[in-house]
């Protein structure tokens, strides 16, 4: 394999562009870093992990329309089978990284642009790199190979990978499924930074899910929501469509398995009407509380499906409140949406979740942007930190726990620049909870942010 050179420390000139043009030349195709080298050791002595604590596990029983949550304390039986578990431990590891490039799709000036689909990518590359040197500061060898997932064929790209011992993306849907089936055949633990889905993770326990599922994220909002207001405050929005009417059904699902069975709906619908956004003299037709906080559910997320309709929604509230009390809920388009402007999320008290939060004031992470603007003469955006914080998560975690790092994740915990990892054993409801029923690995970890003096913070 070939070493690359460190494409992103150029001198002079636009070094995004720069960069660009040395991918098409073919340099994301090569290894980086790393010793080539690679050693059995099976007799490394086991880290040290805690086994005194609990799995917080939310299960679905009998039909979709009762959910319970439940304690489950499997420490004894982890304890056993872990124990059980040959540490594959080695001097230096294997990482394949099959990043979506998409070089054959995008043109190199987008490499500059941190807001394209390529120049993410390459932000996202940038802080893997820069981790890739902190760990190897922390004498943790790996030997990257970096190919791009979305140019020539996929499945010689995949069979490129199969001396490696973690592999991280891709990220489309159809070669995710087919990297986790390729993974769990040749037992390499497979990653996705970017994609949450249930469907890919099937009877899989090499398949590493570090993004939180939608679920997830409305449980989340449900369970802040009821820590802080009374139910009778609530709003559940939607439209009266077959995705939204799911979506407003299981939020309503976990509100009434929280409060342990009611005989209504813990939380009120409304549903609003597009047109009524756009053209009509109000949408909300004065449901606003005038003696207490008005708090809405706002649970739409796709760019695609939903941008303008969210966009539209929090528009018209802002307009129409008044001077009422309102605080509105949502998910990460809210702040992801360049259409969401500051006055909004001040004017509606937003809380919005989301899997990360950079607190820019902190002086680790001041550091490493005065650090990053010296290398490159540009400060770190977001994509920066997010591919810094999950390579340095995976290295750490080789280091600590060997090939078979992802049955011991559940006891390590990571908190780095921009997040944190809770990851945990998620199970087949309907096999049980036993450890070969496992059925792939998910990151848990949210935060929910709130708009306060002009910038948001964890609540």
């Amino acid at each position: 394999m070939i070493s690359v050179p460190n494409l992103l420390r150029q001198l002079n000139g636009n070094k995004f562009i720069q960069f660009g043009i040395l991918v098409a030349l073919g340099f994301f195709l090569a290894s980086c870093g790393g010793s080539k080298k690679t050693i059995s050791d099976a007799t490394q002595t086991r880290p040290p992990t805690d086994r005194n604590k609990s799995d917080k596990t939310t299960r679905t029983s009998g039909t979709v329309d009762t959910i319970y949550w439940t304690e489950i304390d499997r420490t004894k039986e982890y304890e056993t089978k872990i124990e059980d578990l040959e540490l594959d431990k080695r001097s230096a590891y294997q990482v394949a990284l099959l990043y979506p490039f998409g070089l054959d799709n995008n043109s190199l000036e987008d490499a500059s642009d941190p807001d394209s689909k390529l120049g993410r990518m390459v932000h996202f590359y940038a802080g893997t790199k820069l981790a890739l040197d902190r760990l190897k500061e922390e004498d943790i060898v790996l030997d990257v190979l970096t190919l791009d997932s979305e140019s020539d064929n996929f499945d010689s790209k995949l069979q490129q990978c199969k001396n490696a011992d973690v592999i991280i993306g891709p990220k489309e849907r159809g070669q995710l499924s087919t990297t986790a089936q390729y993974g769990k055949a040749n037992e390499i633990p497979v990653v996705s930074p970017w994609l949450s889905s249930t469907k890919v993770a099937k009877d899989n326990p090499y398949y590493i899910q570090l993004k939180p599922s939608l679920k997830k994220h409305m449980i989340k909002i449900v369970d802040h929501v009821k820590e802080n207001f009374s139910d009778e405050q609530v709003f559940l929005l939607g439209r009266k469509t077959k995705k939204d009417l799911g979506m407003m059904k299981y939020i309503q699902q976990v509100a009434d398995a929280k409060t342990r069975g009611s005989e209504t709906k813990p939380f009120k619908e409304y549903f609003l009407e597009e047109d009524s956004l756009i053209i009509g003299e109000t949408a909300y037709d004065s449901i606003f509380y005038t003696d207490k906080t008005s708090v809405f559910i706002l649970p739409n997320w796709s760019f695609v499906e939903d941008e303008k309709f969210v966009y539209n929604a929090v528009r018209k509230m802002s307009g129409e409140k008044g001077l009422n009390d309102v605080v509105l809920y949502g998910m990460p388009i809210l702040l992801e949406s360049d259409k969401i402007q500051f006055d909004l999320y001040n004017n509606l008290k937003m809380r919005i979740c989301r899997t990360s939060y950079l607190d820019r004031n902190a002086p680790e992470v001041k550091e490493f942007r005065q650090e990053y603007f010296r290398l490159y003469n540009d400060f770190p955006s977001e994509e920066v930190f997010k591919g810094f914080d999950m390579m340095m998560f995976i290295g750490r975690s080789l280091k600590n726990y060997g090939k078979k790092f992802q049955y011991f994740l559940d006891t390590y915990e990571a908190s780095l620049f921009q997040t944190e990892y809770e990851v945990l054993k998620v199970f087949d409801k309907k096999k049980g909870d036993a450890f070969e029923d496992i059925q792939y690995f998910q990151n848990d970890h949210l935060y929910i942010l709130e708009f306060e003096d002009n910038h948001f913070i964890k609540n």
